[in-house]
């Protein structure tokens, strides 16, 4: 059993420089990724996604990718030639108009920044893909560990209310057992009594019998489904909706105080296990 709430992060030598991975995961009724890359890595995007559904089955994803130093010598300068020879050629015209004696030196007068070109040459993902993938890997593996913690930290205390729930349908199953021996010697004595029919015609609307035994099996598909391997938020899910149904019933047709408590005390484990339910992959 795995939780959908997790993180992890990675951070390792690719190409010339580091790549930092991060991801976070929250609840979600499907795999939802939203990637969230630098330009130059776009074109990967589909292979993250494909690597965290082979692993995942459930949940709100958020990848963050950054190189905190550039992966590869991206940024190149040349010198703008043709731009030297016409200030060159500008100044020299300049100095002799004036007759003033020539700069030795071009830079004297000039920005250096006005001479050079900056050329920043594509980063090209698909050689360092591999290294890449390493990295993405190894946060994803990190987000898959703290997922299955958290999910065994559920697991323990959802078995821990299911015990108590069948603590709390054994003791509404014994006050029945003792409500209804009550009832039968009530009709007993009607009938010597010749009693009216309304009078004895109370079982067919207090008898919880079925609702006892179906959430009984309920119960133990509950504890089988947390011990099975992969996804079963969902079937926990509907589980838990057919026992909140089955509950409603019961306490409808109780006729005894001590039964009405137990249901509402049933009630609110019910509700303690839908809330965990729902972070349940």
């Amino acid at each position: 059993m795995k939780s959908m709430t997790g993180y992890g992060a990675a951070e390792e030598k690719v190409g010339k420089g580091v790549l930092f991975a991060e991801i976070r995961s929250v609840n979600n009724r499907f795999l939802d990724i939203n990637c969230k890359l630098p330009p130059t890595m776009y074109a990967i995007e589909p292979r993250i996604k494909k690597l965290l559904q082979n692993k995942l089955l459930r949940g709100k994803l958020e990848v963050f990718l950054k190189a905190k130093k550039d992966l590869a010598d991206s940024l190149k300068l040349s010198v703008n030639t043709g731009l030297v020879k016409q200030y060159r050629d500008c100044l020299t015209s300049i100095t002799k108009m004036l007759g003033l004696k020539a700069s030795s030196h071009l830079l004297e007068v000039v920005d250096l920044k006005e001479l050079v070109v900056f050329h920043e040459d594509k980063l090209d993902v698909e050689s360092l893909w591999k290294q890449i993938e390493r990295v993405v890997r190894k946060a994803i593996e990190r987000l898959d560990a703290m997922r299955k913690k958290e999910g065994q930290a559920l697991k323990k205390d959802q078995l821990k209310r299911i015990v108590r729930l069948k603590q709390i349908f054994s003791s509404i199953e014994k006050r029945f057992d003792v409500k209804s021996d009550e009832y039968r010697s009530k009709v007993e004595a009607a009938v010597l009594e010749t009693t009216s029919s309304d009078d004895i015609a109370l079982p067919d609307r207090i008898d919880i019998t079925e609702e006892l035994i179906r959430l009984k099996s309920h119960i133990v598909q509950y504890s089988s489904l947390l011990r099975k391997a992969g996804a079963v938020g969902r079937q926990i899910d509907f589980l838990l909706q057919e026992m909140h149904r089955e509950i409603n019933t019961l306490g409808s047709k109780a006729c005894d105080g001590h039964i009405t408590t137990l249901v509402v005390d049933a009630k609110s484990e019910l509700e303690k296990l839908r809330e965990q339910v729902q972070n349940i992959e």
